[in-house]
C-alpha cells in the first residue's frame, strides 16, 4: 500500500479503499466529494490503480498498470472533465460513453471511467449517466468526483458509494509543502498551510503562482475590511479588479472560502483559523451566512457579464446592509 501511504491524512477513506480491494468488492460506482485541491483526482487514480495493480501490495506503484494509471495513459482508464474540448458531458457524448462501456477491456478484465466534477453536469446529462450507473456491465467501474454532493441527483447518489476527502491538519500540510518544495522556508510553509486551511493543492497553487498569491492576499484583506465595516476601503480594493473578470471571480471564490471556514469555526466544526478570533467575533453566524449568500449572488452576476464595477458596488452595498442590520 506504498502509494496510499503517500496520500496525506484521510485515513478512514484510505482504509475503506483497502477493505474494498482486500475483500474484492469494489463498488461499481464511487463518488469522491471534497473541495478543490484536496486530491480527488489523484485518489481516483489510486482507486483504479489499486484494482488493476499486478503487484502484491496494491497499489504498488511499480507495476506496468500502476505506472500507466498514474501517467493517465492506461488504455482501460478513461478520464473525462467538463472542460474537455469535445464536450464530454453533453447528452450525445454520454450516450456514446454508454455504448463504449459494452466494449471489453484492452489489457485485463476491468475498465474504469473517471468523471471529474460531475456537479457541473446538467440534470438531463446526469439522468443519461444514471442509465449506465444503474446496471453497468460487470467489467465497468465508475469513479465520479464533485465539490458538493448536494448538486448531484438523488437517484445517482442512491447508486454510488460516497467518500469524502478533507484537507489535512495544518502541520501535515506544511510538511507536505516542505517535502515538495525543499527550498521554501519552514515558516513560509506553515503560513501557507494555515492560509489554505490544510488544503495541500490550494497551498501549492498559491506557492507556485505569484498572481494567485496576490489574489488570496487580497481576499484576506477584504475579509478583514468586511469584519471591520470599512466599506470605502473595500470598494477601493475591488476597483482594482475592473475589467478583470476572471481574477474577480477567483477573488470572490477565495473570499467565499474564508467565510465558509469562518462559519465552520463558529460552530466548532473547524480548527482552521481562516479568521482570527478578534475578527470572527465581530460578525454573527447569521451575518456570516448572509455574507456567503451575497458573495454567491455577486459571483453569479459577474459570471453573466455584469460589469465588475457594478458587481463590486453591489457587494459593498449589500454587505453594509447586512452588517448594520
Amino acid at each position: 500500500m506504498e502509494l496510499l501511504n503517500q496520500f496525506y491524512a484521510n485515513e478512514k477513506v484510505k482504509q475503506t479503499l483497502v477493505n474494498f480491494i482486500t475483500d474484492g468488492r469494489l463498488p461499481h460506482a464511487v463518488l469522491l466529494e471534497g473541495e478543490p485541491g484536496v486530491g480527488k483526482n489523484h485518489f481516483a487514480r489510486l482507486i483504479a490503480a489499486s484494482s488493476l495493480c499486478s503487484g502484491e501490495k496494491k497499489p504498488c506503484g511499480q507495476c506496468r498498470n500502476c505506472r500507466l494509471v498514474l501517467q493517465d495513459t492506461h488504455p482501460d482508464v478513461m478520464l473525462l472533465s467538463p472542460d474537455g474540448a469535445d464536450k464530454p458531458y453533453s447528452v450525445h457524448a454520454l450516450r456514446e460513453l454508454i455504448l463504449s462501456c459494452y466494449v471489453l477491456p484492452n489489457d485485463g478484465d476491468q475498465k474504469f471511467y473517471i468523471l471529474r466534477n460531475v456537479h457541473e453536469m446538467s440534470e438531463q446529462a446526469q439522468n443519461t449517466l444514471l442509465k449506465i450507473i444503474e446496471e453497468p456491465p460487470p467489467h465497468v467501474f465508475f469513479i465520479l468526483t464533485c465539490q458538493n454532493h448536494a448538486r448531484i441527483l438523488p437517484t445517482i447518489l442512491s447508486r454510488v458509494v460516497t467518500l469524502t476527502l478533507w484537507p489535512c491538519p495544518v502541520e501535515i500540510c506544511a510538511q507536505a509543502l516542505k517535502e515538495r518544495n525543499p527550498d521554501t522556508d519552514e515558516e513560509e510553509c506553515l503560513r501557507l498551510a494555515k492560509q489554505s486551511g490544510g488544503n495541500i493543492g490550494r497551498a501549492l497553487s498559491v506557492l507556485q503562482d505569484e498572481h494567485l498569491s496576490r489574489i488570496v492576499k487580497n481576499a484576506q484583506e477584504a475579509a478583514q475590511l468586511i469584519c471591520d465595516g470599512k466599506e470605502f476601503e473595500l470598494l477601493c480594493l475591488l476597483n482594482g479588479y475592473n475589467r478583470q473578470k476572471d481574477d474577480f471571480l477567483l477573488f470572490l471564490g477565495e473570499l467565499r472560502q474564508i467565510f465558509v471556514e469562518a462559519l465552520r469555526q463558529k460552530y466548532g466544526a473547524s480548527d482552521k483559523n481562516f479568521l482570527p478570533g478578534a475578527m470572527l467575533n465581530r460578525i454573527s453566524a447569521l451575518q456570516t451566512m448572509r455574507i456567503l449568500d451575497i458573495i454567491d449572488k455577486v459571483s453569479g452576476e459577474a459570471a453573466q457579464n455584469v460589469s465588475i464595477s457594478l458587481s463590486g458596488a453591489h457587494l459593498c452595498s449589500a454587505l453594509q446592509q447586512t452588517l448594520r442590520g
